[in-house]
């Protein structure tokens, strides 16, 4: 084995630090179900941080840009939510406001709960409990027609 300038000796080849393997391996997963043409429940699983907030993001204005008429989020099962996951939530309800679209966010588990308190952002976001109590505010709403 030659040890000339093109080669390095195992020894130099740089290591990952411990904390990018962690980073790399986060997932997060989001399934769109449409139980209607008027209300679609965007189902998110894993991690909303810096690093995955962007994917939940193209989903939400995806539904936002297709016009759907409500929308609700379930973070049911989010094991993680980072300021960056609410960031992205606030600007998905603002947009889907200056739409006409109604955003809903089910709220079902102490750590989404509690990054929202922290962040005193729960008033400015529509929120559950429960799938089933937003399906049924958002279900009682007469539909709104677009523009007007």
């Amino acid at each position: 084995m030659g040890t000339g300038p093109d080669r390095l000796s195992p020894t130099h080849i740089p290591k990952p630090a411990p904390d990018v393997q962690r980073i790399i391996d986060r997932s997060l997963q989001v399934r769109v179900v449409r139980h209607n043409e008027d209300l679609h429940v965007c189902r998110v699983a894993g991690e909303v941080d810096l690093l995955t907030g962007s994917t939940l993001a193209r989903v939400l204005d995806d539904l936002n840009n297709r016009r759907v008429p409500a929308v609700i989020v379930d973070l049911t099962e989010v094991t993680y939510c980072a300021a960056a996951g609410v960031r992205v939530l606030l600007d998905a309800t603002a947009r889907a406001r200056w739409a006409g679209q109604r955003l809903a966010v089910v709220i079902a588990n102490l750590t989404v709960a509690r990054v929202l308190k922290a962040t005193e952002t729960t008033e400015g976001i529509e929120n559950y409990a429960s799938l089933s109590e937003a399906m049924v505010a958002l279900t009682s709403v007469p539909r709104r027609e677009f523009g007007a």
